[in-house]
């Protein structure tokens, strides 16, 4: 497996045509020391950006040389200056987003069935039209590439293949050879599959274009995403780099959750992130200390490379205040990186998504409640395709959109014979017509007409609930029945579902207090829930579902890796690391806050004193330190007590 170099900057430079003096004043050696004073291992730099323009004395292509560049050999220049400093360049070029292509070469634009522009129009601001990769465009692609490839020879690092992603179209060229695998253009189902194998061939025909010429160079395709969709074409990758900026359009959330599925493909990660307040192209603005340092961490938890997006201004100098801050961020990382790369994840659970491999892009409500939930109970967990085998995992979780089918029940019943536990959602695991896996021992029959309804704080499998509460599951669930399977949790109805003919109060009509009814059950170490837990816990968050699920784990599972006595907001991941005989336990109590009407915010570290770990991890362990401090804990029954974590700290165990 190809390692990555462990601290990356990725240096945007989309820089529009009206803009003179491009990297005027560029200096090669300003421009590298600052990188390497800021403990910086590589940096992607531009060959071409979403303005279409390139950023070297093209041969090959003068028209398409930016108008304003001042340094004629821009890119060449940083990729040497780098060398000399031993930092890697791996150089940057777009696919699908092309603005001078859009508007020279509309024969390549992608189509919808109407024949409007995928994308956006060009009378809005922006370079969102897309490029077709079945048009003549990818030969001019192949041709730029060479150009580059043999413009640096063996200086090419790697290639950043930018906006790669499932995107439909059917234009002149994607009909015609639609219509030659007897697919209907006008059929989205068949639009989109098109549009998948396009993407697949796309990739193994450039990256073959590539190795051809640098067998050794990095290769990625970023779709924004890294999810099912990547798995088909993974040779066609030499590593993942997860593009995940909180303060974007993803969220906190997104990176875990990509994360516990990338780093099961058997590539090395890196995870995304950027030194802007909100998102790319905010020049000019610095992200607080504590959240660069939070984001970067937490991709070392994983046992994740990082990568901080920054962007270049037009006239080609660093910002100083940009490289302080990341240098103070890297600094640290630099200390830690050892107890992390290279390393394996601890888990002992497998949740399965249902993420559509025909899509780039997007997370389930479900998938992103179930990560939610997860990690606040401290389970340490994969995420699983539905073609993964559970083997190997005590416990296996599957969120109510998951569907089944004889193939995934077959798999299932038998990971349940060998001794496996299962913990299902909803219709989670069930086939279209309803039917679960023979082990779950239940029967669903249809959908519950009369909701929300009412846990009641007295039944079995409710410990921490007070007993003479009834407690709302605000969703839809299905009714289950069994005639072997013992009841768990048990439900009261509403006097009513709320309709416009029939509504109390401001939200859902109270419970009647009526008779009782199953809605969990357990079966031989399977326990179904009629609610779907996890989309409820990311809708708002009920801690008494949060209770529920922890409970049913702690039936299932005699044994937990690791568990603490601190807040909900403490992240602790496991990485073994077995060729220094050594188990690392990461640990982080940085806290997101939604401050903002837009973006959650970290803005201080959160410190927590006196954390007790409960720690059970194969082979054992019998001495515990602090990393890199060095600093001894004692160490009783399994259990550590660290004295304080300012935000991260690593505990070695050997």
């Amino acid at each position: 497996m190809h390692m990555l170099s462990p601290r990356q900057i990725h240096l945007d430079f989309h820089t529009s045509e009206l803009i003179p003096g491009v990297g005027a004043e560029f200096d090669p050696q300003e421009f590298a020391q600052t990188m390497a004073d800021a403990h910086v291992s590589s940096a992607t730099v531009f060959a071409r950006g979403h303005h279409g323009w390139l950023y070297y004395d093209s041969k090959a292509f003068p028209e398409r040389v930016h108008p304003g560049l001042a340094c004629r050999d821009l890119m060449p220049q940083q990729v040497r200056a780098l060398h000399e400093k031993g930092i890697r360049a791996p150089i940057y070029i777009t696919v699908q987003w092309d603005y001078y292509t859009a508007q020279n070469h509309p024969e390549w634009l992608a189509r919808n069935p109407d024949g409007s522009l995928v994308g956006n129009g060009f009378d809005t601001a922006g370079f969102y039209q897309t490029l077709c990769i079945n048009t003549g465009y990818r030969d001019f692609l192949k041709a730029q590439v060479k150009e580059v490839i043999d413009l640096l020879g063996d200086e090419l690092d790697g290639i950043f293949f930018d906006i790669v992603g499932v995107r439909p179209c059917t234009c002149a060229t994607c009909r015609k050879l639609m219509k030659k695998t007897c697919l209907n253009f006008a059929d989205p189902a068949d639009a989109r599959l098109f549009a998948k194998r396009s993407l697949d061939e796309f990739q193994t025909d450039m990256s073959a274009f590539v190795r051809q010429y640098r067998p050794e160079a990095t290769i990625y395709y970023n779709a924004g995403h890294v999810g099912p969709s990547v798995k088909a074409t993974k040779d066609s990758y030499s590593h993942f780099e997860l593009e995940s900026l909180p303060s974007g359009g993803w969220g906190y959330l997104h990176f875990p959750t990509a994360a516990r599925y990338a780093r099961k493909l058997g590539l090395d990660c890196m995870g995304m992130t950027g030194k802007f307040h909100t998102a790319w192209g905010d020049f000019h603005s610095l992200k607080n200390q504590a959240a660069l340092e939070f984001e970067a961490f937490r991709m070392l938890s994983f046992g994740f490379a990082c990568s901080i997006g920054d962007q270049l201004e037009p006239r080609g100098k660093l910002g100083r205040a940009t490289y302080r801050l990341i240098g103070r961020v890297y600094e640290q990382f630099e200390r830690y990186e050892d107890w992390a790369r290279p390393s394996k994840a601890l888990t002992e659970a497998a949740v399965y998504t249902a993420e559509d491999p025909l899509y780039s892009s997007g997370l389930s409500d479900e998938i992103l409640g179930v990560c939610q939930m997860l990690e606040e109970l401290s389970l340490q967990f994969d995420i699983l395709d539905r073609e993964m085998s559970p083997e190997g995992y005590k416990l296996v979780i599957i969120p109510e959109n998951f569907r089944g089918d004889a193939q995934f029940a077959a798999m299932i019943d038998a990971y349940v014979a060998n001794g496996g536990r299962v913990i299902a959602c909803g219709r989670g695991g069930a086939d279209e017509a309803g039917n679960y896996p023979a082990s779950f021992g239940v029967r669903c029959i249809g959908d519950n007409p009369l909701y929300p309804d009412f846990i009641q704080g007295n039944s079995p499998m409710a410990v921490g609930l007070d007993e003479e509460g009834e407690y709302a599951i605000y969703q839809q669930g299905v009714l289950l029945e069994s005639d072997t399977a013992k009841p768990m949790l048990m439900a009261v109805a509403p006097y009513f579902t709320r309709t416009a003919e029939h509504f109390c109060s401001h939200r859902y009509t109270p419970s009647a207090h009526g008779e009782a009814y199953p809605v969990a059950y357990e079966n031989n170490g399977v326990i179904v829930f009629g609610h779907p837990m996890f989309a409820q816990y990311r809708a708002n968050a009920p801690q008494w579902v949060k209770i529920l699920m922890g409970n049913a784990i702690d039936r299932l599972l005699d044994s937990r890796l690791i568990r603490h006595d601190g807040p909900s907001t403490v992240a602790v991941s496991v990485l073994a690391q077995p060729e220094k005989q050594r188990t690392n336990v990461h640990i982080l109590t940085y806290i997101p806050v939604r401050k903002s009407a837009e973006i959650d915010i970290v803005e201080e570290r959160t410190c927590v004193r006196n954390l007790t770990l409960a720690v059970d991890i194969p082979g054992g362990f019998s001495k515990a330190r602090l990393v890199p401090s060095g600093v001894e804990l004692p160490v009783a029954d399994g259990k550590i007590t660290v004295p304080e974590v300012d935000g991260y700290a690593i505990v070695e165990l050997t």
